[in-house]
Parts: structure tokens; sequence; C-alpha cells
């Protein structure tokens, strides 16, 4: 009867998790879709009504905050205060080791330092080396503003990192959570692509999917290590992954497939088992005790 039992609250936790899942991908898509879909449509009429659609403006920041925006109003609904905290304190998670704290902040644009070395050496230009992209360009665009201009780590990591990947960690192990997450989070900027006043009109859909997701795997590896730390794992890498061509650090699409691949293969216990339950279980009297979840 125990066994049963178990099998039985295992299905139900399967069940609301894939809910959960459910409700904050159509929520997330469905905003953002709908607006930017609206200025594909009829770009004059969208602006007349909303205003302009570009890096900065009051709609762009609608849809970009779309994944927090979503996290927070489905958390309300289905968890309540309790959730609600559980979600935020993933913002500010403690004990976090400062090695990892140290990969959060330097590895993205160390990792690309370390590409332009090699090349140097390579091309005989080591003695010529310009590091000036990184000990003044990127500090000057990060302090000049651009976190507060450029929303993208403000207002998805709490979608992404704080609510959609530690259910998927639930219900997969941490390689397959982040290949999910990171082809999810890549296909809802598809509708950036057809606006030419967005910066992701210039760029090619396909490389865009196979960087974000080789990004996801990396941020998944620090999410895991950080003790499910939207800030350390989420936050503060997607502003480097943002800031860094903006300072003239130029990204190169098959190495971060390789060192994606390099932590899918080396990255050790963490990704190969199903992470712990970070999802606060549904408050007595709430709607999902009633089976909302189906």
């Amino acid at each position: 009867m125990e066994l049963l039992s178990e099998q039985a609250s295992n299905r139900t936790t399967r069940r609301r998790l894939y809910a959960d899942l459910g409700w904050f991908t159509a929520a997330t898509f469905g905003l953002t879709w709908l607006l930017v879909g609206a200025y594909i449509y009829d770009a004059t009429t969208a602006s007349k009504l909303l205003g302009p659609m570009r890096l900065g403006a009051p709609a762009f920041f609608v849809a970009v905050y779309a994944p927090t925006l979503a996290a927070i109003l489905v958390t309300a609904v289905r968890y309540g205060r309790t959730g609600l905290s559980s979600l935020f304190g993933s913002l500010v998670r403690s004990k976090v080791g400062w090695l990892w704290i140290a990969v959060s902040v330097l590895g993205y644009p160390a990792l690309w330092l370390v590409v332009a070395l090699i090349r140097a050496v390579f091309s005989g230009e080591l003695a010529s080396f310009d590091m000036r992209p990184w000990l003044i360009a990127l500090p000057l665009v990060l302090l000049g503003g651009h976190v507060l201009r450029d929303p993208g780590a403000l207002g998805e990591e709490l979608g992404w990192r704080g609510f959609a990947l530690p259910r998927l960690l639930e219900l997969t192990d941490a390689r397959a959570a982040s290949i999910i997450l990171g082809v999810v989070w890549a296909v809802w900027h598809l509708p950036a692509f057809f606006l030419s006043s967005l910066s992701q009109s210039s760029v090619d859909f396909g490389l865009f999917v196979i960087n974000v997701t080789a990004f996801s795997v990396l941020m998944t590896w620090l999410f895991v290590h950080t003790r499910g730390s939207v800030l350390w794992a989420g936050i503060v890498p997607h502003m480097l992954f943002n800031a860094t061509p903006k300072a003239g650090i130029t990204p190169v699409v098959w190495v971060a497939v390789l060192a994606a691949l390099a932590v899918l293969v080396l990255g050790g216990k963490h990704l190969r088992g199903i992470g712990r339950p970070r999802v606060p279980s549904p408050q007595p009297g709430s709607q999902t005790t009633h089976g909302s979840e189906t």
C-alpha cells in the first residue's frame, strides 16, 4: 500500500509540475507574441496606440518582462504567498561559493578572452593584442546603464531560471532540462526577428537558437552549483551575454557549443541526477488541491 501511495503521489506531483510549466509557457508566449505580433501585423497602428517597439521603450519592456510576469502570476494563483516567497527568495539565495560567483561574473568574458588570445598567438599579433574591450569597454557598457535599457536579464530570469528550470529539474536531469529550456527560451524570441527596430532582425535565427541553447547549458551548470540562485546563475550571466558583443567582444558560436558539450560530458553528478525539489507544495485550500492542475 505504501508503494502504491508513493506512486500516486509521484504522478500527482508530475501532473502539477507539467501544469505549472504549461500555464507559464502559455502566459509567457501569449503576452510577448501577441504584443510583438501586433507590431509585425501593423507597426504604424501599434506604435500610435502603444508607442514604439524598440530597446528602452515601454512596449519593449512589457514584451521582455513576460517571463517574469507570467512566473509571478502563475505562482500567485497556484501557490499563494508561500510560492511567491520561494520564487523571490531564489533571487537572493545565500551560501553560494566564491568560486561559482567568480565563474558567474568572469566566466563568459574570460572564455572569449582566451579565444582571442589563442587567435592572436597563431596570427602573430600577441604583442599588439588589445585588452581594452575587456578592461574598459565592457565595464563601461555595464556601468553606463545598459542593464536598465536592455531589460533582458532582469525581465526574463525570474521566469526562466526562477520558475521553469526548478520544475524541469524535478522532471528530468539537468542535461535534458538545460537543452529543453534553451530551445524554448530561444524560440520565444522568434517574433523579434521580424521587426527591423529590434537587434535580432539582423541575426540568423538558426545560429541564435544554437547559441542560446549552448548558453542555457552553461547557466544550468551554474544553477546546480549555486543552490538555485537566479542572481548568479541567471541575471548576472545573462547580463554579460547581452553586454559582451556591445563591448566589441565577438562570441564564436562553435566555441560556445564546444564549451556546452564539455559541460554536458564533464559536468559530473550534478548534471546527471534529477535536482532536489525546489517547488512549494500547493497550499491547503488552494485550487491545485482540488485537481485543477489537470
